[in-house]
């Protein structure tokens, strides 16, 4: 159970997140910080993070529904880059004020789909 959960919330995370990617790139190049002022950067927020995150998403759903953990080394990859890049923005030009908030939050996820996969017994 407790497995299910940790694997269920950063699902979640994702598949929420690649909806607003392909939906609303307004919406989730504000919550990123990048820039939707025009069709190249609408379309690179719904192509790129649309297909980070449904990619994770779905490898978590897998893992969750099929019984497959070892497709968590696939969310836990891409969110784990995905925050080693932030950490070498703030080595290169320091802490902003928006900066921290998705470092803990891909953190705590990747954190939590570890201890899933620790948690699995078909690993």
């Amino acid at each position: 159970m407790v497995r299910n959960i940790l694997i269920f919330i950063p699902m979640l995370f994702c598949l929420i997140m690649g909806s607003l990617a392909f939906l609303s790139p307004d919406i989730i190049g504000g919550i990123l910080g990048v820039s939707a002022d025009n069709a190249a950067g609408r379309g690179t927020i719904s192509g790129d993070f649309g297909a980070m995150f449904f990619t994770g998403g779905g490898a978590a759903a897998l893992a969750l529904f099929k019984g497959k953990s070892n497709l968590l080394w696939v969310s836990i990859s891409l969110l784990g880059l995905t925050m080693i890049g932030r950490l070498f923005e703030v080595a290169s030009t320091g802490i902003g004020e928006t900066t921290m908030q998705p470092i803990i939050i891909e953190f705590v996820l990747v954190a939590m789909l570890f201890s899933a996969l620790k948690l699995s017994k078909d690993t």
